[in-house]
């Protein structure tokens, strides 16, 4: 019968090497130092490339923040039932406009805000691009490239194909103001300047007709 208290001791076992926990040998363990090392030299080779490659997008960046601000009453912010806020529009073709230049003079807006790093923004854009040219004249519609270089704008705009107008925000100021909180956003702005809905998420060519139908925005 086996004795529960029975205190005799066991006789020690040799402690277990490293190797011999992981299952491997001495020789395993330098083949996987030798690709670990590989590994972290590829990895740095390729960030060291990378700052190489981008100079260019970094000095735009720095000189975007000091630039004069896109937004006129930094206090504004965009609500449903609400005047659009009144922001200035840098084109991506080098032109320049103010937003109530555009909202509330008869016309209605739809302002799209995208990142050429958002997948979502990619996919919907050509249903906004199909849309818009449905109903050329009688909405207009506007993208605002959010936090992007100008360069990597123009390359979005040149693949998703769009030929509506797109503006830069590169310090997401305008995206502030208008409730920005995920990409893509879009704001529905009535012909009179008002607010009537804003949407986050991606939308299809349907989906983008049936919110312009909901509210009123569509040729009657």
């Amino acid at each position: 019968m086996t004795d529960l208290d029975d205190t005799s001791e066991a006789p020690a076992r040799p402690p277990r090497s490293r190797s011999e926990g992981l299952g491997v040998g001495p020789v395993g363990l330098l083949a996987i130092t030798a690709v670990a090392l590989l590994i972290a030299a590829v990895v740095g080779r390729a960030a060291l490339e990378a700052l190489d490659e981008d100079p260019i997008d970094v000095q735009e960046m720095l000189d975007a923040s000091a630039k004069a601000p896109l937004v006129t009453d930094i206090d504004a912010r965009a609500e449903i039932g609400g005047p659009a806020p009144n922001v200035r529009l840098e084109y991506l073709d080098g032109d320049v406009q103010d937003l109530a230049e555009v909202a509330g003079t008869g016309t209605p807006v739809v302002l799209n805000f995208w990142s050429s790093t958002c997948i979502p923004c990619l996919n919907e854009m050509p249903a906004f691009e199909e849309v818009s040219q449905e109903l050329t004249d009688e909405v207009t519609f506007i993208g605002v490239g959010v936090t992007d270089t100008e360069q990597a704008g123009k390359e979005m705009v040149e693949r998703t194909g769009v030929t509506y107008r797109n503006a830069r925000d590169p310090r997401s100021e305008i995206f502030a103001v208008y409730g920005g909180i995920a990409l893509p956003r879009t704001v529905f702005i009535a012909g009179d300047g008002t607010i009537v809905a804003t949407h986050s998420g991606e939308l299809t060519a349907d989906e983008l007709r049936a919110l312009l139908a909901e509210n009123d925005m569509l040729p009657v």
